[in-house]
C-alpha cells in the first residue's frame, strides 16, 4: 500500500523576517508583514523596534539573539540618545568586537561595559561624523547587513566597505535584495567592493514572508533516514532569497530524491545513499549540523570543509557536533576549517547509545539535528528541547508526525 505524502509545516524565514522588521522600522507609514516567523529571535526583535519606536526606554536586552543584538548595535548607534544593548550569559560571549570598531571608527560612542568586543554596551546615539564605514566580514555576515541596513536612516546615506572574505554571503545578497524591493537605494562600486546607500525611506505596502529553508534541512535529514516515506515541504520557494536552498543539492548529490515546485519540495528516499561525500559549506554553515548528523547516521564518509565559523555560533557547533556524535560512536576528527566524519554502520535503534539524553549545548541547531535521531530510536532524548524555539516552536511536533508513521 502506497504511504500517504506526510506534510510538515515549516516556520517562516526568521532572516527574512528580521530584515523587514528593520525597514518597517524605517518607513514613515509601515509595511505590513504577512507570515511573519514566530521564532523567538523575531519576537525578540518586534518588541525591542517598538520600544526604541515609542521611547519608552533606552535598556535593550536582546536575550540570546546574536542578529537581533548586530542589527540594534548599529542602529542604535546612530540614533541619537542613550542607549544600553545586552543580552544572556550565551549571547555576551559571542563575538561583537568588529562592528564595534567599525562603529567606532566611522565616529560612534561605544563602551563596552564587561570584556572588550562583547556586550553589554553603552552607546551614545549620534549621526556618524564618517560616512565610510570598514567592516571586516570574516566572521559573520550579519555585520554588515547590520550597517546596509541601518546606512539608508543616516542624513546624508552611508559607504559600507567590504574586507576580508565574507562567511554566509548569501545573507548579504538577502538584504540587498530585500532592500532592493523596499527601493532602497544600494549601488555597488570599486575595489573592495563598497556600497553606497542613499537616505531612503522604505516604501512597500505588503510583503509575506516564504517558509524557512535553514528548517527545512532538518526534514531533508529525517526523510533521509525514512526509506518510502514521501514527505512535502509547501512554502518552500524555486526561486529563494535565502542561501540555504542550496540543501536541495546536497541532498541530491546525497541520493535523496527532491521534486522542487513552484513554492513546495516533496521528499523521498527511495533509491541508494552515497558512501562518500565533500562538501564546502563557506557560504551556507547553519546547513551543517544537519548534514553532519545525516552523514553519521548512514554511515557516509563525508569531508565537510568551509565550518570554521561555526565556533561563533549559538554554541562552539564544531564542538558540539563532533562530541555529541562521539557520544554515538562515531569519532568526528577537526580541524581549523573542516569536519571528516568516518565510514561506519548506520545507526539503529540497538548500536545507538541512549542512556544519556544528548547535550544541545543551548543550541537550537544542535537540538534539532540530533533530534531527528528520534526516528531511529524514539527513546533518545534532549537535555534542552526548549530551545528550538528560538527558530522552530513547532519542531517537535512537526517531527512526532513523523515518529508516529515509523513505530
Amino acid at each position: 500500500m502506497e504511504q500517504e505524502t506526510i506534510q510538515i509545516t515549516l516556520p517562516s524565514s526568521k532572516s527574512l523576517s528580521n530584515r523587514w522588521l528593520m525597514l518597517d522600522y524605517m518607513s514613515r507609514t509601515g509595511i505590513k508583514i504577512k507570515n511573519i516567523s514566530s521564532s523567538n529571535d523575531t519576537q525578540q526583535l518586534s518588541r525591542l523596534l517598538h520600544q526604541l519606536k515609542a521611547g519608552r526606554r533606552h535598556n535593550f536586552d536582546c536575550r540570546d539573539a546574536a542578529t537581533v543584538a548586530r542589527f540594534l548595535l548599529a542602529l542604535l548607534s546612530i540614533t541619537p540618545g542613550k542607549h544600553t544593548l545586552t543580552g544572556s550569559e550565551q549571547l555576551c560571549k559571542r563575538p561583537m568586537g568588529q562592528l564595534i570598531d567599525a562603529l567606532r571608527a566611522a565616529g560612534c560612542s561605544i563602551q563596552c561595559t564587561g570584556e572588550e568586543g562583547h556586550l553589554p554596551v553603552k552607546i551614545e546615539g549620534a549621526i556618524p561624523t564618517g560616512q565610510r564605514i570598514v567592516i571586516d566580514c570574516s566572521v559573520s555576515s550579519q555585520y554588515a547587513s547590520a550597517l546596509l541596513l541601518s546606512a539608508a536612516t543616516m542624513p546624508q546615506g552611508g559607504m559600507v566597505e567590504l574586507v576580508g572574505a565574507p562567511v554566509s554571503e548569501p545573507y548579504i545578497d538577502m538584504t540587498l535584495k530585500v532592500m532592493e524591493q523596499a527601493k532602497v537605494q544600494c549601488v555597488l562600486k570599486g575595489n573592495p567592493p563598497t556600497y553606497y546607500v542613499e537616505h531612503s525611506i522604505p516604501q512597500c505596502d505588503i510583503v509575506s514572508i516564504e517558509k524557512d529553508w535553514s528548517s527545512a534541512s532538518y526534514f531533508f535529514e529525517a526523510v533521509s533516514l525514512l526509506p518510502n516515506v514521501p514527505v512535502r515541504l509547501p512554502g518552500l520557494y524555486r526561486e529563494s532569497l535565502q542561501g540555504d536552498h542550496i540543501v536541495r543539492d546536497i541532498y541530491l548529490q546525497l541520493g535523496l530524491s527532491v521534486n522542487q515546485g513552484e513554492q513546495s519540495v516533496e521528499l523521498r528516499r527511495d533509491k541508494e545513499f552515497v558512501s562518500s561525500f565533500e562538501w564546502d559549506f563557506t557560504a551556507t554553515p547553519d546547513l551543517v549540523p544537519a548534514v553532519a548528523v545525516t552523514c553519521a547516521a548512514l554511515g557516509i564518509e563525508a569531508h565537510l570543509t568551509g565550518v570554521a565559523t561555526l565556533r561563533y555560533k549559538e554554541s562552539n557547533r564544531i564542538e558540539s557536533i563532533s562530541g555529541e556524535l562521539k557520544k554515538l560512536g562515531r569519532e568526528v576528527a577537526c580541524d581549523e576549517n573542516s569536519m571528516t566524519i568516518p565510514a561506519g554502520e548506520p545507526f539503529t535503534a540497538k548500536n545507538m547509545p541512549v542512556d544519556k539524553p544528548v547535550d544541545a549545548h543551548g543550541d537550537h541547531r544542535i537540538a534539532m539535528a540530533f533530534g531527528v535521531l528520534k526516528l531511529i530510536n524514539p527513546a533518545l532524548e534532549i537535555d534542552t528541547p526548549d530551545v528550538v524555539a528560538k527558530s522552530f516552536p513547532d519542531f517537535w511536533k512537526m517531527l512526532d508526525r513523523l515518529i508516529s508513521i515509523n513505530q
